[in-house]
């Protein structure tokens, strides 16, 4: 079993993926997050598991680019549907329809708690749009995907840049079928602190949830907001400025440990594409734009692969952009480590405590000064959209 620090840890589950007598199973420690545990009746000492964890055996990292863009979807509802430039939803058709393979994304499953999946059709990838802010469970999707590789059909995988650490640990292998996105992370929340949330929130409306979006685009891709519509069909819209999840996760207090000093924020990636939130389109492109406050995709290409994969795409409009310029403009997310704050481990426990709405309070300040300022987004959205 790898022998690493439980802070190290990412629950990538390369290890208990690799395991050829199912020795390792993934367990949910109090806060949430799933962790591998070694079964040492059954571990036959053969060191697969090592092999395959990201943390002891690192991929092999790019050493340059290959290209850059800003991406944005000419579909509105793509656009709409999207956190920011609906780039992945091309790509997803791209693979689906065009070279007939499956796409590799996150879905809200039951009970709304984020899963990977694999969409053999465009219907189901439609469900990987939208940011998705909790851990995801992975279950045995290395190993189906591993399969899926084997029988020469090309696999699109999407996910977190430890998720494809994991899998090309995993893989130990180049297969020319196989495209890897890396979506920037800022960090991950636990799954059941999200559902803790959720929970909350139904009882405060007195409904389940029906529908759940990160950073809906109601006032714009830049002052984006979480929305969630009740079976009751009440509607909740709460800013990162008023939203004890969103406002707890900009904080940095509830992160996973291992985000605290991430081995995957590095400028050069394993994946073919990185992709992340374009704040500031006008800044990196290589010719002039104006931002339409739509929502865009920063895109790097990190692979001979990805600059081929792109010749053929469509839906999409890709402006040349500046890499470097991308990193830069995105305040470090992509290359620095959130800062550790001694009272996460605390929050955890208050909210197990005390219940979610008290125990986020404690750590989670709301001022009046936020309610006023969110109370008065939808005049100055409209003030906007008036003198454009």
């Amino acid at each position: 079993m790898p022998q690493i620090p439980v802070k190290n840890c990412s629950g990538c589950t390369a290890c208990y993926n690799a395991c050829p007598v199912s020795a390792i199973k993934m367990v949910t420690d109090d806060e949430g997050f799933s962790y591998p545990q070694v079964l040492k009746e059954t571990c036959i000492n053969c060191g697969k598991c090592e092999k395959a964890c990201p943390i002891i055996t690192k991929p092999v990292l790019g050493d340059k680019y290959y290209g850059g863009f800003v991406a944005q979807s000419e579909s509105d509802e793509v656009l709409n549907q999207s956190t920011s430039g609906g780039f992945i939803d091309a790509l997803c058709k791209q693979v689906i329809e065009k070279l007939k393979g499956v796409a590799v994304g996150t879905v809200f499953g039951e009970d709304f708690l984020p899963k990977t999946v694999i969409a053999k059709t465009n219907e189901t990838a439609k469900l990987f749009r939208g940011s998705k802010y909790a851990q995801s469970e992975l279950g045995d999707i290395f190993k189906e995907v591993e399969t899926i590789l084997k029988s020469e059909t090309y696999v699109l995988f999407i996910g977190t840049p430890c998720q494809i650490g994991g899998l090309k640990a995993y893989l130990n292998k180049d297969y020319d079928n196989l495209i890897t996105v890396d979506l920037v992370c800022r960090s991950i929340p636990s799954s059941k602190l999200w559902r803790n949330y959720l929970d909350w929130q139904e009882s405060r409306y007195k409904s389940k949830v029906k529908e759940v979006s990160f950073r809906k685009k109601t006032y714009g891709y830049h002052s984006g907001a979480l929305e969630i519509l009740f079976e009751n069909g009440k509607r909740y819209k709460g800013s990162n400025r008023v939203d004890y999840y969103m406002k707890a996760f900009h904080s940095d207090i509830c992160s996973r440990k291992s985000c605290y000093d991430c081995a995957f924020k590095t400028a050069h990636r394993v994946s073919d594409f990185t992709v992340f939130d374009c704040w500031s389109p006008e800044k990196v492109v290589l010719s002039e734009m104006t931002d339409n406050d739509r929502g865009y995709s920063n895109v790097i290409l990190n692979s001979q692969k990805a600059t081929k994969f792109l010749d053929d795409i469509s839906g999409i409009k890709l402006i040349k952009a500046d890499p470097k310029k991308m990193l830069l403009f995105v305040g470090g997310m992509a290359t620095e480590s959130i800062k550790y704050k001694t009272a996460r481990e605390v929050y955890y426990k208050d909210i197990e405590k005390l219940g979610y709405f008290a125990g986020s309070k404690k750590h989670i300040k709301v001022s009046a000064k936020d309610k006023l300022i969110e109370s008065l987004k939808p005049m100055r959205y409209a003030l906007k959209k008036r003198f454009k």
